[in-house]
């Protein structure tokens, strides 16, 4: 298909659904939070967190928000971003990404974060492409879905 920058966000925004969003949002919520006991372990302070705490990580996890700034709010202005809203300015833009790189990928060991290759076909990884490199450098994965989707198509309509 020839994508324009209209066409791509028109698809973009049929896929970043609020609902993919959010259920995008506990997914990278369940890696940070495991990552967070998984060091609090390694410091042998397992149980280091306070009722009261955990509580309200349960209430974040379930409602996909967080008062201030942090991961779930760079997670949704880089959906937002796919979906076609303006970015802000690119210093913003590159502060966000660059908080979901950290979160995610950067080992305490290392200055910066290693991003592995699958990442950039999830949900989150193409946002973040779109918010650093634009709607154009998706077009090839857009291609990917709307061929998927033809398959899946013609698939449904054989004779059982």
């Amino acid at each position: 298909m020839t994508w324009t920058k209209e066409t791509a966000f028109e698809k973009l925004q049929s896929i970043y659904t609020d609902k993919v969003m959010q259920e995008e949002k506990r997914r990278i919520f369940q890696q940070v939070y495991r990552h967070l006991h998984e060091h609090l372990d390694d410091l042998a302070v397992g149980s280091g967190l306070k009722q009261e705490t955990e509580k309200q990580v349960k209430f974040f996890k379930e409602y996909t928000f967080m008062p201030g700034d942090n991961l779930f709010q760079s997670m949704r202005y880089v959906f937002l971003l796919a979906r076609g809203e303006r970015e802000t300015d690119s210093q913003t833009t590159e502060q966000h990404v660059n908080r979901i790189y950290r979160a995610l990928f950067q080992p305490a060991g290392l200055k910066n974060p290693y991003i592995p290759e699958s990442f950039w076909s999830t949900t989150l990884g193409v946002a973040c492409l779109i918010a650093q490199k634009g709607v154009e450098s998706v077009y090839p994965i857009l291609d990917e879905i709307i061929e998927a989707e033809q398959m899946e198509e013609e698939g449904s309509h054989e004779p059982r």
